[in-house]
């Protein structure tokens, strides 16, 4: 009996685990980042207003990149593909996360010129490329929706794993390595090292092998560039909602030190609340079997209502650990969805844009999502400086005023709840669903012809 040959679209099990790499290692870089604050303020003694301003000026700049960073990738034409070139990326992140957390003795001006344009080479130049990239190179390297499903669930365990341990450790590192500036490098180190090869695998096992015809790259004009960002409202209902989510995950981070610091009064149990991140591979492991039933936007949906509840808990709990567990698993699982699945939607929003115009553009809407992501990193960093340095805090204290601790509490709890409830709204508008099996089936009437 012959042999069934294989399909060669079809997802391998090494392409699987090799996708992960890159993923774990870009958002283990996310979790470190989001101390940087902590960092700028206690360890270089810049003060939290002008860290805070450093921070979102950082984001003014990211929002043009990422948009010549969609238009340079829907133009590149390589032997290794569309974007699987741009992997190499992930070496430039970390390398320039190391010259970040080394800034030398310059006086207040020099670090807070150094740190803006090493923060701005991290995020603004090769995150913004592996940003752009991502949803591109599913598209291009795996064919079936099943397979695209199982493999974003499959990359958002293996992220949260990691995430989960970098969350768990660094804060002990803090405890020990960290309580001198000089012992950030070789701390940051200690993740970098093994966190750049990992990012590679991407790039070695998975091929592009899905190639769509020649007007996704040398026939597509600038006018085309901009009239995809005219003409489709669904991107930019996503790009909103994930904007939120965004700034409310990373302001978790961002002012969990402060919190765990000031109100709690031990920052080395984040630990604690760094192991929660163990439950979110269970859920993720479910995934597929939902989306089955319910699709990526409304999921969103449900994520974003759930962070609501987490989030009120939180304001709740004072230094009570058993509701910060509570609140804080909450907050966990509310950003799944919108975090692992949203390449899936940005692919159906690819779609639409298709079945309008007749033209493939994907990187530009990919950019713009990956932009929600970055700018929801600095904004988050850049408010919690902002608004705590209004509220009266000083690093260099011992105490801090009641007004800086209450805000500290409200940038915890209150404020990411209104977040979140905005994110909710925002999704719940989204109504492509409805329209995907038109648009599926018309595209591929078109192409049997």
């Amino acid at each position: 009996m012959r042999k069934k040959e294989r399909d060669p679209y079809k997802m391998t099990k090494l392409q699987l685990f090799s996708w992960t790499g890159r993923g774990v290692s870009l958002a283990s870089n996310v979790v470190v980042l989001g101390f940087l604050t902590f960092f700028c303020t206690n360890m270089l003694g810049i003060p939290a207003t002008t860290t805070g301003a450093l921070l979102l000026a950082s984001k003014i700049f990211d929002g043009f990149t990422d948009l010549v960073a969609g238009f340079i990738i829907d133009k590149t034409n390589t032997r290794f593909g569309k974007a699987r070139p741009y992997e190499f990326s992930i070496l430039g992140v970390w390398i320039c996360t190391i010259l970040l957390f080394g800034c030398p003795d310059f006086g207040i001006t020099g670090k807070c010129i150094w740190v803006f344009v090493t923060y701005a080479f991290v995020n603004s130049v090769f995150a913004t490329f592996l940003n752009s990239s991502e949803t591109v190179y599913i598209c291009r390297a795996f064919k079936y929706e099943s397979d695209r499903v199982k493999l974003t669930s499959v990359n958002g365990i293996f992220i949260m794993l990691f995430c989960t341990v970098v969350s768990i450790i660094f804060p002990i590192l803090m405890g020990t390595m960290g309580t001198t500036k000089e012992g950030w490098v070789p701390m940051i180190a200690i993740f970098a090292i093994p966190l750049m090869l990992i990012g590679m695998t991407r790039f070695i096992f998975v091929k592009e092998v899905v190639v769509d015809d020649k007007t996704t790259t040398s026939q597509l004009k600038a006018r085309d560039f901009l009239e995809a960002l005219k003409s489709n409202p669904y991107i930019y209902i996503l790009f909103a909602a994930s904007l939120f989510t965004f700034i409310v995950s990373n302001m978790t981070t961002a002012v969990g030190t402060y919190y765990f610091q000031y109100i709690v009064g031990d920052v080395e149990k984040m630990s604690v609340i760094g192991v929660l991140g163990l439950i979110t591979p269970v859920i993720l492991a479910f995934c597929p079997a939902i989306m089955k039933k319910i699709s990526a936007s409304r999921l969103v949906v449900i994520g974003s209502i759930i962070g609501v509840v987490g989030c009120l808990v939180k304001w709740a709990a004072g230094a009570n650990m058993i509701l910060l567990v509570v609140g804080n698993l909450l907050a966990t699982i509310s950003v799944l969805p919108l975090s692992y699945f949203a390449p899936l939607i940005v692919i159906d929003i690819m779609d639409y844009h298709e079945y309008k115009t007749g033209k493939r553009i994907e990187a530009v809407f990919g950019s713009i999502y990956g932009l929600s992501s970055k700018m929801g990193s600095g904004f988050a960093s850049g408010l919690v400086g902002v608004i705590m340095g209004a509220a009266g805090f000083d690093g260099t204290l011992a105490v801090q005023p009641d007004s800086a601790i209450n805000i500290i509490v409200g940038l915890y709890g209150w404020i990411p709840a209104i977040m979140m409830a905005v994110a909710a709204v925002l999704m719940f508008s989204f109504r492509l669903d409805k329209k995907l099996p038109e648009v599926k089936a018309e595209l591929a009437a078109r192409k049997a012809k």
